[in-house]
C-alpha cells in the first residue's frame, strides 16, 4: 500500500464517522468513543508492526486494517443504540458489509482488499479459524492484539477513575452485581479465553478481559500489558478470593515466561 492510498482511506473514514455525529449527548459519546478507539488502535498496530520490522507498505496496510476494524460499530450504535453484538448483530460482519456497500477498498490491489476484509471479519472472533496462515494470519493477529490493548486501557482506566461521559456506554452490558461465574475463573486457570456468552455480571466482564492475555500474539503487546499493570488493576477491582488470587498469579507467571526470551529493545520499540 502507498501512503497516498492510506490518506484517502483516512479521509473517507473521517467523512463516514461524521455522518453519525449526533446532538444527543449519549449518542455522540458512543460514536466518539469508537472514533477515538480507532485512532488509538491505529497507533497500536503500527508500533507492533515496527517491533516486527515490517516493511513500510505493510505498516500502511496494517494501519488501514485498524482504521476499518470497527467500522461496523458506527451503524450498529446508530441503529440499535448498543455495542452489544448479542443484542444487535455481529459488528465485524456489519463492517465488512459497510466496506462493500461504499466501495471503499475498490482502489486497492486485490490482495490488499482481501487482507483488510479478512482481518476485519476475524478481529472479534473468540478464536481464529483453523488453517489460517501466512499474511492473512499475520494481519488478523496484528489487529486482534492492537484492539485488545486499547480495550484493556479504556476499561482499566474506567475501573480506576470512572468517566461520567462514558459511564452509560461502558456500563451498558452485564449488571454490576456481587460475585462472579466460576466457569470464567476455571477458564482462566486453564489458560482459555472466555466467551461473552458466559458473562453474567460486570465482574465476569473483568475476568473475560483477563482471559485475553492468553490470546495475545506478539511480545510487544504483552510487554505493554505487563508494563501498564492491567492485570494488577483488574485483579484489584475483583473480589479478593483464593481463586482470583491464583488466577492472577498464573497470569503473571505466564507473561513472565513469554517475555523472558525477548530483549528490551524489541519490546519497547517506539514509532
Amino acid at each position: 500500500m502507498r501512503r497516498d492510498q492510506l490518506e484517502a482511506l483516512r479521509a473517507w473514514f473521517g467523512r463516514y464517522v461524521k455522518s453519525f455525529y449526533s446532538r444527543q449527548n449519549a449518542s455522540q459519546a458512543g460514536i466518539k468513543l469508537k472514533e477515538d478507539h480507532t485512532r488509538r488502535v491505529c497507533g497500536n498496530i503500527v508500533r507492533t508492526g515496527r517491533s516486527l520490522n515490517l516493511a513500510e507498505g505493510d505498516l500502511l496496510l496494517a494501519e488501514a486494517v485498524a482504521l476499518f476494524h470497527d467500522i461496523g460499530r458506527f451503524r450498529q450504535y446508530a441503529v440499535y443504540g448498543t455495542f452489544s453484538d448479542r443484542r444487535s448483530e455481529n459488528h465485524a460482519l456489519l463492517g465488512v458489509r459497510e466496506l462493500d456497500r461504499h466501495g471503499v477498498l475498490s482502489g486497492l490491489a486485490e490482495e490488499e482488499r482481501s487482507l483488510i476484509v479478512t482481518a476485519v471479519r476475524c478481529h472479534n472472533m473468540l478464536c481464529l479459524p483453523p488453517g489460517m496462515e501466512g499474511r492473512p494470519l499475520l494481519f488478523a493477529r496484528l489487529i486482534r492484539d492492537a484492539d485488545k490493548l486499547d480495550i484493556l486501557e479504556v476499561f482499566t482506566g474506567h475501573y480506576g477513575r470512572p468517566n461520567p461521559d462514558l459511564k452509560l456506554v461502558l456500563e451498558s452490558g452485564p449488571p454490576d452485581t456481587p460475585g462472579y461465574s466460576p466457569v470464567l475463573v476455571e477458564n482462566l486457570l486453564r489458560q482459555k479465553s472466555c466467551s461473552y456468552g458466559e458473562m453474567k455480571n460486570s465482574n465476569d466482564r473483568k475476568l473475560l478481559l483477563l482471559s485475553w492475555i492468553y490470546d495475545i500474539n506478539f511480545p510487544f503487546t504483552l510487554s505493554e500489558i505487563a508494563g501498564k499493570g492491567y492485570v494488577e488493576k483488574i485483579i484489584g477491582s475483583l473480589p479478593d478470593t483464593d481463586d482470583i488470587r491464583e488466577a492472577g498469579r498464573r497470569l503473571r507467571a505466564y507473561m513472565a515466561r513469554r517475555l523472558e526470551p525477548f530483549p528490551s529493545k524489541i519490546l519497547s520499540r517506539a514509532p
